[in-house]
Order: C-alpha cells, then structure tokens, then sequence
C-alpha cells in the first residue's frame, strides 16, 4: 500500500472542497491508463474523501448520505468502465476526419493478419472490398447486382466475380454501427463501383457474422495496392553493377539460419527445404503434407524440422500456390530457392517473407 501511496499525486489524499476539479481530472486520468494499476485504491480514496467532505456538512441527514455515497461510487464506476473501453488500442485516436498517411499505411494489418488480432484491440486493415453480405458470409455477393447494406467483405485480394470463395479468408466489415455517412459511401448495394476497391478501414476486431471481423468503423480510406514485383523479375536487378547482381546469380543465396539472422527490410535470396504449408499462423502448420487452402510454405535448413525458431514462413500469392500443389504430398522435404522482402514487422510473428516475388523448384 505504501509504494501505491507513493505513485500518486499528494494531494490525493488531502480532500478539499477547492480541490474538486482535480479530484475529477484523476477519475479521467485513471480511464486513461496514468494509475490504472491502481484504480481500485484510487477510486476509493476519491469517493470516501469527498463523501467525508460533504458528510462533515450534512452529518444529520445520515439517510441521504447513504444515497450520496452509493450513487457516487456509481458515477465513479461507469466514469472509469467508460474510459476503459478505449484502452483497447493505441490507435483509438484516429478519427473520420484525418487523411490517409503514410503512417496509418505502414501500420495497417493484412486481411490474414489482422484475423489473428485478439479481439477488443483497434486496428486499421487493408484489402479488397470483394462482395456485400448481410445475415452470413456464406450467402453474400461477389457480382453485381449487390444485395445488402449493412456489411461488405474484405479479402488480400480481388474477386475474380465467382462464387468459389475461400471463406475463412474473407473478413466482414460492418456498417451498420460505423461512423456517419461510411455506410451511404461504402456498401456495394448503392456503389458497385467501389467492389474491389483497395481500401484501408480502421475500427474494433470483434466477432461478427460468425467470422473474424471488423465492427465500429471509424474511417474507410481509398487507398493503392502495395507494389509487387513481378513473378520472375526483380525491378533491382542490374547484372553490370557487381553490388546489385542478377537474379541467377546465386552467390548472395542465404541458408534459413542465415536470413532468419539478415537484416530486416532486406530484398534476400533464400533457399531451404519446404517442411510444411500452414496458412495465418504457424500455429496451422501441417508438417506432414499440404494444408487444404494454405497460403504460406514454411522452409528449413534440414528436412524434417519443426522447432519454431528454425522456421522461415513464405507467404505465396495464388499463381504459386497452386502451382506448389500440384506436386502433392510430394511438396514436404523440397528444395526451393524464394526471392523477398524480409520485412520489418515479419511474418507469422517472426522472421519470414511476407510475399514471395520468385519461387524456384531446386531439382
């Protein structure tokens, strides 16, 4: 109790009646996190100081002091249950009003990663805008004419227009609670142009439609797709600067050890062995053949590995993965040689590459 005395301001506990507009400053800032570790303790010297204070001038109406301090204790409860809803996120502060920035850019979460957020955090997704759905995903529309206004779905990337979905990668995105005028603006019933629109949407993951989804939206920003190389070309290469080699020299080819090691942020060649296939997690790996919809191969340096810390997660767009499919079961404990960004944030919650430019089948 001592060192919790001592974490707060001294005048905490010297209650006076000129004091009052601090003692509501430090309700707010208990919402706001500065003392939440103690909030009990807070709220109590709060509420019995001033119901100390009061009762000194109205000891005899003992009855109404009894409701004084009950319904006191409630306004302090709901002050702080209030605040404690935006503790979810530091990312509560964006409003519809702000511009799209580089910076809400660099921290939106992919449509698979941001299926994995816990929910009650804030985020800001990115995707494509691929169908309209209403009471279920499963029923909802990836063509024109959209029915529905109340949710729109959103996908790593765009529809192809056919109803040969793949669900569980689909996240729905609700209107019907977002902030003024997104809904009027967003869903497909009343704006088919905007389907497969790149878009960045910022609100609270929770449940919905049975899915992994996005409810409260604050904003919905119109953005671009992040540039990809394309397969087979690196838009670095150039052969005649010895620092930059070609794509086919395999001189700068890193072992799993080594680009798990390389610097982040880093174009690298890697080359291992494919031991499973997972898809949103490492967690989903299946180290004995292929994952039905995977979305990523997982390489090692040795074939048969599973320790997480020897793993480096590529993720594949769908030209590769149905390509690595075809070979089967026969996929796990081959050689391949991949080209990608090992980028900053990683990949499945460690080092990785997050989209695969180039796959090579090593024979």
């Amino acid at each position: 109790m001592v060192s919790t005395v001592h974490q707060l301001p001294c005048w905490v506990l010297q209650p006076s009646v000129g004091k009052f507009k601090k003692y509501l400053f430090i309700v707010k800032e208990v919402g706001a996190g500065r003392y939440q570790p103690h909030y009990k303790y807070v709220i109590s010297v709060v509420a019995n100081a001033y119901v100390r204070l009061i009762g000194g001038k109205f000891r005899q109406y003992s009855d109404k002091m009894q409701i004084f301090r009950v319904f006191f204790s409630l306004f302090l409860f709901f002050a702080l249950v209030s605040c404690e809803k935006e503790l979810t996120s530091d990312q509560q502060s964006i409003n519809n009003s702000e511009a799209l920035t580089d910076d809400i850019k660099q921290n939106a979460l992919t449509v698979a990663e941001a299926m994995n957020v816990e929910p009650g955090y804030w985020i800001t997704v990115k995707g494509y805008i691929v169908a309209a759905a209403e009471s279920s995903i499963k029923n909802a529309d990836f063509r024109a004419p959209f029915a529905g206004k109340t949710a729109i779905l959103l996908a790593d990337e765009p529809s192809d227009g056919t109803d040969d979905q793949i669900f569980d990668r689909l996240m729905p995105i609700s209107l019907s609670d977002a902030a003024k005028g997104l809904s009027a603006s967003f869903n497909l019933q009343e704006n088919g142009s905007r389907w497969n629109s790149y878009v960045y949407i910022h609100g609270i993951r929770k449940q919905y439609l049975s899915a992994p989804g996005l409810k409260e939206v604050k904003n919905i920003w119109v953005g671009e797709p992040e540039e990809q190389p394309e397969p087979g070309v690196d838009p670095g290469d150039d052969p005649d600067n010895p620092d930059n080699p070609s794509i086919d020299d395999e001189s700068d080819t890193l072992t799993i050890a080594q680009a798990i090691e390389a610097p982040w942020d880093k174009k690298i060649w890697v080359k291992g062995y494919i031991v499973g296939t997972t898809k949103q997690s490492l967690k989903n790996t299946n180290f004995d053949g292929i994952l039905e919809n995977f979305t990523a191969i997982v390489l090692a340096d040795e074939p048969g590995t599973t320790q997480k810390e020897l793993l480096f997660p590529v993720g594949l767009d769908t030209e590769y993965r149905q390509s690595l499919a075809q070979y089967g079961d026969n996929l796990i404990n081959m050689k391949v040689k991949v080209l990608g960004i090992k980028g900053q944030k990683g990949y499945m919650g460690q080092a990785g590459i997050k989209s695969a430019a180039i796959v090579t089948v090593i024979e």
